[in-house]
């Protein structure tokens, strides 16, 4: 019988606490599911017999060490063990009302909705929020730091907007430490991660 999903409490918005937190939980799921390195390899690079290699990166993003469980194989991997969303919890954000924070168009917003991955769904949930608070992507990249604003001449808006939708639309993740910064700045308080049962065949993408 397949064991319920196991709370795992709010992490705060800072790289090394969610990578550590991270591996924690899916050192337990893994426990938990009756799964060893070589079953997650198998289902991590979709192979009957994983290499040395792969059975190394598994341990690895296991142990937490470097930022492996944050990248595109260590999402899988979390996928494998049945994490769904990490979801955020937000917290109040001092925003000038602007209509033009709504420039992602339906359908930007369409698209990145379909995206249920591990991944897509916590950038669709940055981009809505953007929208929701009235913030502009002007804005977001000055308050996330994603420019240099003491540069001179400082940075022109179409800079500015650039950077930032580079993270609300999902072309750079918003786990790297910049993309943290961007959710920062849309007032994220904590990430809550969210499982599922584990699906009994091999993963899809996270």
């Amino acid at each position: 019988m397949t064991p319920p999903a196991t709370p795992t409490p709010p992490i705060p918005p800072d790289r090394e606490q969610l990578l550590t937190a991270l591996a924690t939980a899916a050192r337990e799921r893994a426990a938990a599911l009756g799964l060893s390195r070589d079953d997650l390899a198998r289902r991590v690079h979709d192979t009957p017999e994983p290499t040395s290699q792969q059975l190394s990166d598994i341990a690895r993003m296991l142990d937490g060490r470097r930022l492996g469980l944050l990248a595109k194989g260590g999402l899988k991997l979390l996928d494998v063990l049945g994490l769904q969303e990490l979801r955020p919890v937000w917290g109040p954000v001092d925003v000038p009302p602007s209509a033009r924070a709504a420039n992602l168009s339906a359908a930007t917003d369409l698209r990145l909705g379909t995206d249920t991955s591990i991944r897509g769904r916590l950038t669709y949930a940055a981009a809505r929020r953007a929208v929701d608070i009235g913030m502009t992507r002007e804005d977001l990249a000055r308050r996330a730091g994603l420019a240099d604003l003491d540069r001179e001449p400082p940075p022109p808006d179409h800079t500015l907007r650039a950077a930032a939708t580079k993270f609300l639309t999902g072309k750079t993740s918003l786990l790297t430490t910049n993309g943290l910064e961007v959710l920062r700045a849309l007032g994220l308080r904590e990430l809550q991660p969210v499982w599922r049962t584990p699906r009994k065949g091999r993963s899809g993408s996270a």
